[in-house]
């Protein structure tokens, strides 16, 4: 007895550890033998991930006891793909007799959830047809991952079958070091902007870790440039391209390292609201980490992190 063909699912609360169970061919709970793998799962239209209190009341739904369960399936396209059922709580019952192998039960509360469905009014079924695929936040409080939802199909039963692709930060945000730097205050405020880079990337605040990244890239260019460099990013930046283009580079600039900053300032660029504005669209959590990986890059390669 699995999920495969579920219709319904009941979570038996237990002092100990909850069982799952399914209805069998008389509609008795039945206990599942081996118990599934299942993950709380909220979801966040694009919208709400480009908000604080968005990401804020995704965190706060996985702490509830009714939250949403996705149940995995075998998946189609393979990892780093998952494929899976999300079970929603309806209602709870008490007094339901259950089974256990051979054995019957009585008396006991229960959860019941079903299987979303392609004929209800969820929001991303809306937000897929209009062409705008949202996400998915599994697992727990401080220790939750981001999926992105790749394709949304309906089974025999009608019932909703996701496949979610992981939006992460490939590297992790390794330790860094600016203890090389001259300036006392400059490392000290480097130092703060990496830990609340590192931060925002585990709390999916993908905005500020974008805006963290081009302050960090900004700090430590002044840093090398000094004031020949100008006042800010924008102006560094053409100062390496006017000494890139010259051919007479002396101080080790590399075209990688031009263009990897380059694109962590366009990038913060996209967060302004006039820019969304000007493109048509946000600033998504992909783009976003592909800049959070130049910046670790960057990192490396100037020797400011080892790992």
């Amino acid at each position: 007895m699995d999920l495969s063909a579920a219709t319904e699912l009941y979570l038996l609360e237990r002092a100990r550890v909850p069982l799952f169970l399914v209805p069998d061919s008389a509609g008795t709970p039945t206990v599942i033998h081996p118990q599934p793998l299942l993950f709380r799962a909220t979801y966040l239209s694009a919208h709400d991930l480009e908000t604080e209190t968005g990401i804020q009341r995704a965190g706060s739904e996985l702490e509830k006891s009714n939250c949403p369960l996705f149940a995995p399936m075998p998946c189609p396209d393979g990892p780093p793909y998952r494929t899976g059922l999300l079970f929603v709580h309806t209602k709870r019952m008490n007094g339901v007799p259950w089974q256990d192998g051979s054995m019957i039960r009585h008396g006991d509360a229960m959860l019941l959830y079903q299987p979303t469905t392609m004929q209800a009014q969820w929001d991303w079924i809306g937000d897929a047809r209009m062409g705008r695929y949202g996400y998915f936040l599994t697992g727990t409080v401080g220790d939750s991952s981001l999926w992105r939802l790749f394709r949304l199909e309906s089974d025999a039963f009608f019932r909703s079958i996701f496949t979610l692709a992981p939006v992460l930060l490939a590297a992790g945000c390794p330790q860094a070091d600016f203890t090389s730097l001259t300036d006392p205050t400059l490392k000290v405020e480097l130092t703060a902007q990496y830990t609340d880079f590192c931060r925002s990337v585990t709390t999916h605040s993908y905005r500020q870790a974008v805006t963290t990244a081009r302050n960090i890239v900004e700090g430590i260019l002044w840093a090398r440039l000094g004031e020949s460099g100008g006042r800010d990013l924008f102006a560094h930046l053409k100062a390496i391209k006017k000494v890139l283009e010259n051919g007479k580079d002396t101080s080790g600039w590399t075209e990688l390292e031009y263009h990897l900053a380059h694109k962590i300032r366009l990038a913060h660029a996209r967060t302004h609201a006039t820019q969304a504005v000007k493109v048509g669209r946000g600033l998504t959590p992909a783009f976003a980490l592909s800049a959070a990986e130049d910046l670790i890059e960057l990192l490396r390669i100037w020797g400011y992190c080892k790992a």
